[in-house]
């Protein structure tokens, strides 16, 4: 079955490097390896002047830490995003992605708060446990926001890929409870569809010979870690495959990308067609050439392009927010 092409630049700047199939054995190599971008955080942490600490809050499966990333001069009523950590659901940590996507960056910038939750992985935990420890962070965020000098009524929820489906379960989750309304919702190459039945999940599988990335296998081993073998045929629920909702009506507004030349290509456009459907509001961007986690290559045109979108609109959506003071600043 053919396949997008790559972004050329991307294919110069990132040699090729072929994930092994996923077995408990490398999850569990994959774990107990030190977390990358550590090194990273720190330095952004030392540059911008944004502070960190650590809460550690109730949660359905056990505690959750939460990381908390304040602006330099905090101030009462600050916006906030609630950032959940990629990593399939398997694995990951609360650090991952935050500097690489330019988050500890917003903070200083945007004058927001930053938290990020270490919620329980699967198999340890399966099913909608990880939904609710994610809810139960932003819960916690939300009854503390006075403390946090966070508005609760500008959070904006955010993840990518598995954290990027768990955001969007999240969403569902705080929906059909009466929680407070996140602001919005960013969806970065979320993990939304269990099924792998799109096209784009048959063309970049490693049967129809995809080696670049993530393959749709990589995608099945990782689902049957959270839901269980069988799933496919099941009925599982839908905070924990959100793109198994039958009702996407009332739902924050939202930001969804993905590559062209990715596994969730695909979901990612049905998610937002339906979100659009349901009266809802959506900015998607199918990046030509994009592979998963292509926007972390550094300078490529690509990368720097999705960067750019991404702050776009969350300077927007703060922007249109009555209350939340001048704008910020476009660098």
């Amino acid at each position: 079955m053919p396949r997008p092409p790559y972004d050329p630049e991307l294919l110069v700047m990132v040699p090729e490097q072929e994930i092994p199939p996923f077995t408990r054995e490398l999850l569990d190599a994959m774990r107990s390896a030190p977390a990358p971008g550590i090194a990273e955080l720190e330095s952004a942490l030392a540059r911008t002047g944004v502070r960190h600490e650590e809460r550690t809050v109730p949660g359905p499966s056990g505690g959750i830490t939460l990381s908390i990333f304040t602006p330099p001069v905090p101030r009462p009523g600050m916006p906030a995003m609630y950032s959940i950590h990629g990593g399939g659901m398997i694995a990951g940590d609360r650090f991952g992605g935050l500097d690489a996507f330019g988050f500890i960056d917003w903070v200083a910038e945007f004058g927001m708060v930053l938290i990020s939750p270490e919620y329980h992985l699967a198999p340890e935990v399966q099913g909608t446990a990880l939904t609710e420890d994610c809810h139960a962070g932003l819960a916690w965020t939300v009854e503390h926001a006075a403390e946090l000098g966070v508005d609760p009524a500008r959070i904006v929820l955010a993840g990518f890929s598995g954290g990027g489906g768990l955001a969007a379960g999240t969403a569902l989750l705080n929906r059909d409870r009466g929680g407070q309304a996140p602001l919005a919702q960013l969806l970065i190459c979320p993990q939304l569809d269990d099924r792998g039945q799109t096209v784009s999940a048959r063309q970049f599988s490693r049967a129809n010979g995809a080696r670049r990335g993530l393959t749709t296998e990589h995608i099945a081993f990782a689902w049957d870690m959270v839901l269980g073998e069988g799933h496919s045929d099941a009925s599982p629920d839908p905070t924990a495959v959100p793109a198994r909702a039958p009702d996407l009506s009332g739902l924050p507004q939202a930001y969804i990308d993905a590559g062209s030349a990715e596994v969730f290509r695909d979901e990612a456009v049905q998610y937002a067609t339906r979100l659009w459907a349901a009266g809802g509001q959506a900015e998607l961007h199918i990046w030509a050439g994009g592979w998963h986690g292509f926007e972390q290559a550094g300078t490529a045109e690509i990368s720097v392009a999705a960067q750019a979108a991404r702050k776009s609109w969350m300077r927007r959506v703060l922007s249109a927010q009555q209350g939340a003071g001048p704008p910020a600043a476009r660098s």
